[in-house]
């Protein structure tokens, strides 16, 4: 088994174009990297609550993982809407609570 490193990092427009296209794998990798480079803490985190509600289990989760990578790294998250999009997709997508139960893990430790 081989696996293969991807860079997380580009820039906004990049990562709004990767959004737009539409391609899970796509938009799962912009997530990604506005979890981890995003500078607009609002906007990374309304862009992850509006990927939540999507029909895509790996978008999602990338978007689960993104949230968690915001709190980490900027300290804060409108806990009064995240919560509930977080418990709402857990209902949805019950293999993705391990995935929610991290993000709130890190959620209660950085913020």
């Amino acid at each position: 088994m081989s696996l293969l490193y991807q860079d997380p990092t580009m820039s906004h427009e990049e990562a709004t174009r990767l959004l737009a296209s539409d391609l899970e794998t796509n938009v799962a990798a912009a997530l990604i990297s506005i979890g981890l480079n995003e500078q607009d803490r609002v906007w990374a985190q309304n862009t992850c609550l509006k990927y939540l509600e999507g029909e895509s289990e790996s978008v999602a989760a990338a978007a689960i993982t993104a949230l968690g990578h915001i709190a980490r790294r900027q300290g804060g998250l409108d806990l009064g809407a995240v919560r509930p999009a977080l418990e709402k997709v857990k209902e949805r997508f019950p293999s993705l609570e391990g995935t929610v139960a991290d993000t709130l893990d890190d959620i209660e430790a950085y913020t």
